[in-house]
């Protein structure tokens, strides 16, 4: 049923018990996963204040470790065949247009990420990638 499993990251706690939770239903289901990391555009007011090239570098560094960490960290208990994409971009748009263009079965999720007070004032991302992906959304608590 899902053979393509989508399993967007941020490197918080819940997103690694998001992704375990993903992890095992892959391996049941004999699904591919993909681990995906979006990191977020700066704000202006923040560009103007800082290194941006530095800053950048530092954030995608993070995002790598992020991917790698998790692949590691699942790949140690489940077989499966697990792939990892980073990009730019808002998270929630970026992870329904992935979902879409490479025609994931299944997106889970995680219900709180790395920005709660955003969320607060944005809405959460998993709330908007329930509300526009083109297929089933999972979101673990």
């Amino acid at each position: 049923m899902y053979k393509k499993i989508l399993v967007p990251i941020d490197g918080s706690e819940n997103s690694l018990k998001t992704l375990d939770h993903a992890a095992e239903l892959a391996s049941v289901l004999g699904s591919k996963i993909a681990l995906f990391h979006v990191i977020a555009p700066l704000p202006s007011t923040v560009q103007r204040y800082v290194q941006v090239n530095n800053l950048v570098q530092e954030v995608q560094g993070f995002g790598q470790e992020v991917l790698e960490d998790a692949k590691k960290a699942i790949a140690k208990k489940y077989n499966l065949e697990i792939e990892t994409d980073l990009i730019y971009g808002d998270p929630a748009n970026e992870i329904c247009d992935k979902a879409k263009k490479d025609q994931f079965d299944l997106i889970v999720i995680g219900s709180r990420g790395l920005s709660e007070i955003t969320s607060i004032i944005m809405g959460s991302v998993s709330r908007r990638v329930a509300r526009h992906a083109v297929c089933p959304v999972l979101i673990v608590r």
